[in-house]
Order: structure tokens, then sequence, then C-alpha cells
């Protein structure tokens, strides 16, 4: 049995090592770490390798120590998606921060309400953030992301495309991906 620690952060800007303290603090004594270094907090196992190393590691009888409820996942749905993972598998998972512990029924019932929580409270901030840009917008304060390509490049594309030019050639040349290529040539100009 041993006991293995999984540390996130989600920009280059941070460092887990407080996390890492935090987990040496509380009395763990961990024998294997794993951690994702500015990674959100998305499922894709390509971006979370180190999340996808740790669910390979860990074994019946492990203990899995987080440091905070929010470096499981991003959303309810995820993090119950991960608790139930592992404990499928009989490992138990101890969220420092908010002092769960999955071996216990309370535990248990608390980080689930937790993760509802932090969902609602993420459903409220994005709330929020659409009634800012739309106020933005209409104030006439945001314009959103600048076109990759000019109205002239634009039109050069179109024209290029119409063509049957290579679509890898025109991305290539005009310094876009393939999908862009394929956006600017098929909306209406």
């Amino acid at each position: 049995m041993s006991i293995i620690s999984y540390l996130r952060v989600s920009t280059s800007e941070q460092t887990v090592q407080n996390q890492r303290q935090a987990i040496i603090a509380g009395g763990w004594q961990v024998d294997k770490e794993f951690a994702d270094e500015a990674v959100s907090g998305t499922t894709n196992a390509n971006h979370r390798t180190g999340w996808s190393a740790c669910l390979a590691y860990v074994r019946e009888g492990d203990t899995l120590v987080v440091y905070a409820l929010d470096r499981l996942g991003r959303s309810t749905v995820d993090v119950l998606t991960q608790i139930a993972l592992l404990s499928e598998r009989g490992i138990r998972l101890v969220i420092l921060k908010q002092g769960f512990d999955t071996d216990t029924p309370a535990g248990k019932l608390a980080l689930t309400m937790f993760a509802a929580f932090a969902e609602f409270e993420h459903g409220i901030r994005k709330e929020r953030q659409i009634e800012g840009i739309t106020r933005a917008r209409a104030e006439g304060k945001y314009q959103g992301r600048k076109p990759k390509l000019s109205a002239e490049q634009q039109a050069e594309l179109r024209q290029r495309y119409n063509a049957n030019e290579n679509r890898s050639e025109l991305a290539r040349q005009f310094g876009i991906d393939r999908a862009t290529v394929h956006r600017y040539c098929n909306t209406v100009a």
C-alpha cells in the first residue's frame, strides 16, 4: 500500500511547490508523486499526462493525496467520474484543503456536495463573463479576436482556393491551418 500524490497547476507562472509542501505539512510520507504543470483541468489524457500516469500507477489499497478538489477536474461530472473510478479500483482519496477522505461515508458525501457547488460557482462566473462581454460589445469596447488574415489576404485566399490550389500549401503559405483555410473559404465575404 503506497501513498501517491497528484499535483496540478494551470499556468506556467504557477508552481506545484506549494501543493507539495502542504501535503508534507499534512503528515503524508509520499512514495510517488505525479504532476501536471501549465495544464487546465481537462480530462483529455493528451493534456494531463501526469494524471494519466498516476491512474496507471495506483493500485488497490493505495492512498491518493491531492491538495484541493479542483485539482481533479473542472466540472462536477468530471470530478465525480474521477472519484468513482478511484473508488471502484479500491483506491482511497484524500483531499487535503477541504479535509475529505473517501474512507469515510461523511467524506464521500461532503466531496460530492462540494464538487456540485464548485460547478455551480463556475457556471455563475461564466454567466457573468458572458454578460460583461455582451455589455462591452454593445458599448463598442470588445471587438473579439483580430482576424488572422487581412481582407485582402482573405480575398486572395478565396480566389486561390476556388482555383483548386492545394489546401495544405495554401495553409502553409498564409501561415494558418487547413481548418482556417476551410473556414475563410466557405463563408460569405
